[in-house]
């Protein structure tokens, strides 16, 4: 029975090592490949939907219009019901930026709050941007640039983790720039982008239109959207260049019910247009739809495996604890992969671990390879981050499997933000 277990875990690492290698080969070819688009600087309209956001509203409103694009920007503020200080805020700059409008309604959520500034905007390339997102100075003009192409429908950049110097902002700190790593190699390679975060992001109006603008029952609005848009036949890239810093969940309680939303809300949209699985589809889509049901699938197997490998290669001598210490040290630890190949002139190779430790590997030097690409310092701090990512992993797993027993059980309902 034992023998059993182990020999089925070793097929699910070794699917695991092949996803991961297939990533790493769409990095290492994308560098073989130049994203370069031509300027284009169109009249935009800038759209910030704002809750209970008097405390980021004005930074995130400074930070548009510094921007060094060469046309005037249309900005519409729009306050969806705040219960706080957001309106008077928003009043305030209004003084400042005299030409910026506000709009007020009533709390319906943020599909709706970017739905009336759409509807209001004067200009056919929508800027949208979240209350709590900062964008760089010249992010507008990098994002502009694909809508020469008429094929392009939306564009959106690299999100980047503002407030990383706390426990859990320093791992969604690594995440984003791994999964910004990864949205840049097939953006790049394939010309269309796969994830799509909405934390800030282009849009051709005629486009949004089409589609039925943003839907309010949709978990997560902004990969909903994406999917529409390739469902009316354009694109969305990635321009990796582009940054915008946003403020990540500080909190355990808050993490799990954001990160539960995104796989709940993505999962929707793609059934939704599961008529995007085809051949038909490019390989950015149908990336999608594999890397979506392949977490979940490998979320479900992984967990009990892992808790049964440890416990099958734990050492049970009472009267070594310091191994024991040592042994656990390298199971959650950048050091357990190197550990077993330092031991393969003892060991031998073994089909029961061999998959999970190039797979670990893989993942290390994806993660150094894309704080290299997005700039970030080799710090100490960061190092400790990758060297204990492996236990960061596990904490995303399980959210993604309290996310399928939520979905299982979710009845269909609006979702207010």
């Amino acid at each position: 029975m034992d023998d059993m277990i182990m020999f089925f875990g070793s097929w699910v690492f070794a699917l695991l090592f092949l996803f991961l290698l297939g990533v790493a080969v769409t990095f290492f070819l994308s560098f073989f490949r130049k994203q370069e688009y031509k300027e284009f600087n169109p009249k935009v309209s800038a759209v910030v939907p704002c809750y209970n956001e008097e405390k980021n509203a004005g930074k995130c409103i400074d930070a548009i219009y510094n921007s060094d694009y060469p046309e005037d920007i249309e900005v519409i503020a729009v306050d969806d019901g705040s219960d706080d200080g957001t309106l008077d805020v928003l009043k305030k700059y209004q003084k400042k930026y005299s030409k910026m409008k506000i709009i007020k309604g009533n709390h319906e959520g943020k599909s709706e709050a970017l739905n009336k500034g759409i509807k209001k905007a004067k200009n056919e390339i929508i800027f949208t941007v979240d209350a709590d997102t900062i964008v760089s100075k010249d992010t507008l003009k990098k994002l502009t640039g694909p809508f020469l192409d008429k094929n392009v429908g939306a564009t959106n950049g690299s999100c980047i983790v503002r407030n990383k110097n706390n426990f859990w902002g320093l791992f969604q700190n690594i995440e984003y720039h791994y999964n910004n790593l990864i949205r840049k190699s097939f953006s790049v390679l394939f010309n269309e982008g796969i994830w799509f975060f909405g934390a800030f992001a282009c849009y051709r109006k005629c486009v949004l239109e089409k589609a039925g603008y943003f839907k309010k029952d949709a978990l997560t609005e902004d990969a909903d959207i994406a999917l529409e848009i390739y469902s009316k036949g354009y694109k969305a890239v990635n321009v990796y260049d582009s940054y915008g810093y946003v403020l990540a969940p500080s909190k355990l309680k808050d993490f799990i019910a954001q990160r539960t939303r995104w796989w709940m809300g993505v999962l929707q949209s793609l059934k939704k247009n599961r008529h995007l699985f085809s051949h038909k589809s490019s390989l950015s889509i149908l990336f999608l739809f594999v890397n979506q049901y392949w977490w979940s699938a490998y979320s479900l197997l992984s967990l009990p495996l892992i808790i049964y490998q440890f416990y099958y290669w734990l050492p049970f001598d009472p009267g070594t604890f310091y191994e024991i210490s040592a042994y656990t040290f390298r199971w959650f630890s950048a050091s357990g992969p190197v550990y077993v190949l330092y031991m393969i002139p003892v060991w031998g190779l073994s089909i029961y671990n061999i998959f999970g430790v190039l797979s670990g590997m893989i993942t290390t030097i994806l993660l150094i390879g894309a704080l290299f690409m997005f700039k970030e310092k080799l710090s100490l701090k960061n190092l400790i981050g990758v060297f204990f990512y492996f236990p960061y992993t596990i904490v995303l797993n399980s959210i993604i499997i309290i996310s399928l027993i939520k979905i299982r059980f979710l009845k269909r309902q609006y979702f207010i933000k």
